[in-house]
């Protein structure tokens, strides 16, 4: 029994991942918006009513689709700051590698990238399921920040004293990124909280602007003003600057 069990499973696994194929040629042709279940069906030559044992509607195989999308690109994520770990170069330099490797995965996955980070799609509402490839890109987003802060690396401006009414502020800036410290940088102040998400929302913000055909004609070489960006914000955020001849 168990062995029939099995053989269905893979059976299984195998049209999912069919119909995740051909519902990703439908996103990049059509947009998410207009995905259909029957129009994925007749492609696969299946039944409409077949599809719906593997994907309970629209919205069931959009989620599919964002998971799959922020787990592949968590993957290369990890993967880049896998790869600039401690000893790999200076901070600023490891600091480079995750938004190159996010850029260069919007790059070759457009579409996918588009469903992530575009325009929400009317009706469609994510599920936790999404949460935990998203958090997983964070983190690899944010971890040579939370190293180079926990090892004393990271500049950090001295604050003047504050009056009250910045006390307060920064008290409810502190609560209002609450999430973002507890998942990523517990035991950071939230200043560097606040550079470490500055920084993400100008990354992606950058990447999205390119792939939606907004630098034409007005920034003539992206990689290299990408590239700028990035040390930029590396400076903001607070790693000291690499000169030459230092490890």
């Amino acid at each position: 029994m168990s062995v029939a069990r099995t053989a269905r499973d893979r059976v299984r696994d195998e049209v999912t991942r069919e119909i995740l194929e051909v519902a990703g040629i439908h996103l990049a042709q059509e947009g998410a918006a207009a995905l259909s279940l029957r129009s994925i069906a007749r492609d696969l030559g299946m039944a409409p009513s077949a599809l719906y044992r593997y994907f309970s509607g629209r919205d069931a195989l959009l989620s599919a689709l964002i998971v799959a999308a922020y787990t592949s690109l968590a993957d290369d994520a990890e993967r880049a700051a896998e790869q600039s770990r401690p000893g790999a170069g200076s901070d600023a330099e490891r600091w480079t590698a995750v938004p190159s490797a996010m850029r260069a995965w919007a790059l070759a996955r457009p579409h996918e990238w588009g469903l992530i980070f575009g325009s929400p799609v009317p009706g469609y509402r994510a599920p936790e399921d999404t949460i935990a490839p998203y958090t997983r890109l964070a983190v690899a987003f944010a971890r040579p920040v939370a190293e180079a802060y926990r090892s004393g690396r990271l500049r950090i401006d001295e604050p003047e004293p504050e009056p009250e009414s910045s006390a307060a502020r920064t008290a409810a800036l502190d609560a209002a990124l609450a999430p973002v410290r507890i998942a990523l940088m517990s035991d950071a102040p939230v200043s560097i909280v606040l550079r470490a998400l500055q920084a993400w929302s100008t990354i992606v913000g950058a990447i999205s602007l390119e792939l939606f055909g907004h630098w034409h004609n007005t920034v003539l070489d992206p990689q290299l003003f990408f590239n700028e960006i990035v040390v930029s914000l590396g400076d903001q955020v607070g790693f000291p600057k690499h000169r030459a001849g230092e490890p």
